[in-house]
């Protein structure tokens, strides 16, 4: 689908289908710093600032990093970088990080104090109804050894009671034992990545292994890895609800006026998330050191909940413990009241206590939610602990981010429609359209051509194949650029090359759309302007549109 709006100064506004199109856009425009410097000057900082160090003491935060420029931060970790063209910063060198990974470690928060296996076994043991149970089974033992001719078959009946107990213990421990291994094994299997710039290449690593002074390439969706210092942005926000509470996205960008790190505008945090733009920082903080690891150190001593279940069990053995208590107390005070007979009523008491202790109950209770957790699993559904079957039955709505978990995050496509005619991607699924047998195809030519040049995605290498290399970037640029390579009439790199691109709007989640102005020549000018997005927002800028070789207005 074409669509042209009038030029702007010899610039060539092309749109099509699929997400191109043109549109208006209003620059923004920061207060002017120089470049090579992170911060205002000192002078900038108003008396309001200042009296928030009572704050910064108050937080325990020792992040001090943004209140210097950006040349104290390079020689501080260093690391080379590039304000003016932050792509082509030098980074560290391998060896470097390597070094640097081996003597501060690995770029995760400490796990709490982890049980051993008898201690977790032993805390399964001594839930109150297996407590109720032992406690029942040693009384039986009781009776017996008072009067052990009358009461022969308690030898089996505190066994019986004890035994339940064991059993009930072992099969929580072994539920629970076995889905931290498989949580453990899924950790392990799909490990975060974050895009580095090291030796003047975007790499892209484990965040484990990301290290201070690490170049880091931010981009809308990715979770920042680490605290790290921002020296190049364009229309960065991050989501600190997680950390701040602040329900809105903040705006993240070189220079900084703002004493208090969490009202700091260049540093971004270890754990949010960047909701739109890109950006390129340096790292300051990892694991442990970043504000979330001092967070972390202070929960790592809470108290896991109680799920409703537990509550609810719990409940029930204090009151059939009170009842059976209570009775077994009047009991024996009945039986020596009448007959003055210790051993008869002692005796009488137990049997009575006992009694009121439901022994099928908590092994019914276990076999039924290991038989919920076993068809659950069945459903790809892990059930970390037993009593979570029961709270998961009592939720109405769940939320959850299906991105790399519930997907694998890769898209592609599989239908565009263009000067009229729906063409297929690809047979794979009998999708609707008609085969694609060329590359110059009118209208396919242009959605290729956009694919190609209107995008962010970068490269792990360039000395390879394009199919046979990584795609950083997200994943429907990911998909686009995919479909492009394979369809495109020519090198993609030379494409790339020859029409390089001048001016971007990245984009995010306000716009719906990212621009980019091209060196590519046409009728009335040198640059050709190129937008890609959500329909609704591309066609709300379109006045025509290619259709069956002709460009005709566009109307309802």
């Amino acid at each position: 689908m074409d669509k042209e709006k009038p030029r702007l100064s010899g610039v060539d506004n092309v749109q099509r289908t699929i997400a191109f199109s043109n549109s208006n856009t209003n620059l923004r425009t920061f207060p002017s710093r120089d470049p090579r410097v992170g911060t205002a000057p000192a002078d900038s900082f108003s008396a309001d600032h200042n009296n928030k160090n009572a704050d910064d003491t108050a937080k325990n935060i020792d992040i001090t990093e943004h209140l210097l420029s950006l040349e104290q931060v390079c020689t501080k970790y260093s690391v080379q970088v590039n304000a003016a063209r932050p792509q082509d910063s030098f980074g560290l060198g391998n060896a470097q990080a390597a070094k640097l990974l081996v003597e501060n470690g690995p770029n995760t928060l400490t796990p709490p104090k982890r049980k051993s296996a008898l201690q977790k076994y032993i805390i399964c043991l001594t839930s109150l109804f297996n407590l109720m149970l032992i406690a029942s089974g040693i009384l039986v033992y009781i009776v017996l050894a008072i009067d052990y001719k009358d009461n022969k078959a308690n030898v089996y009946m505190g066994a019986i009671l004890i035994g339940v107990a064991f059993l009930n213990a072992v099969i929580e421990w072994y539920q629970e034992r076995k889905s931290e291994n498989t949580l453990a094994a899924l950790l392990q299997m799909i490990p975060p990545k974050t895009h580095v710039i090291r030796e003047r290449k975007l790499e892209s690593v484990q965040s484990a292994d990301v290290v201070v002074g690490d170049v880091l390439f931010l981009r809308m969706g990715d979770k920042v890895p680490a605290d790290c210092y921002v020296f190049a942005a364009t229309d960065l926000k991050v989501d600190n609800s997680s950390l701040t509470g602040e329900s809105e996205p903040q705006e993240r960008e070189p220079g900084n006026t703002m004493r208090n790190p969490f009202e700091a505008t260049n540093l971004a945090f270890n754990g949010t998330l960047a909701v739109s733009g890109s950006a390129y920082a340096i790292v300051v903080r990892t694991g442990d050191g970043t504000v979330l690891g001092q967070i972390a150190g202070l929960t790592a001593g809470e108290e896991k909940a109680e799920s409703p279940m537990s509550h609810e069990i719990a409940r029930f053995v204090r009151i059939i413990a009170s009842v059976a208590l209570l009775t077994a107390v009047v009991f024996f005070a009945t039986g020596m009241g009448l007959y003055n007979d210790f051993a008869f009523s002692i005796n009488f008491a137990i049997g009575t206590f006992v009694a009121f202790v439901p022994e099928g109950l908590p092994a019914t209770v276990t076999m039924l939610l290991t038989i919920a957790a076993k068809r659950m699993a069945a459903e790809n559904v892990l059930v970390k602990d037993l009593q979570g079957v029961e709270t998961l039955g009592a939720i109405t709505c769940l939320a959850t981010d299906k991105t790399g978990t519930l997907t694998r995050n890769q898209m592609m496509v599989t239908n565009l429609w263009t000067n009229g005619t729906m063409y297929a991607a690809t047979r794979a699924h009998n999708d609707i359209g008609e085969s694609i047998s060329s590359g110059n195809i009118t209208g396919v030519r242009e959605i290729l051509l956009t694919s190609t040049l209107c995008c962010s995605v970068k490269f792990d290498r360039s000395d390879v194949p394009i199919d046979k290399r990584q795609l950083l970037g997200d994943a429907t640029e990911s998909g686009l650029v995919r479909f492009a390579f394979s369809r495109l009439t020519g090198d993609f790199d030379e494409v790339q090359a020859q029409h390089t691109k001048v001016f971007e709007i990245p984009f995010n989640s306000a716009n719906k759309w990212m621009l980019s102005v091209h060196k590519l020549t046409h009728d009335n000018g040198p640059l050709t302007l190129m937008m890609k997005g959500a329909p609704e927002r591309v066609l709300r800028l379109c006045s025509t549109i290619l259709y069956q070789d002709r460009i005709i207005p566009l109307t309802d």
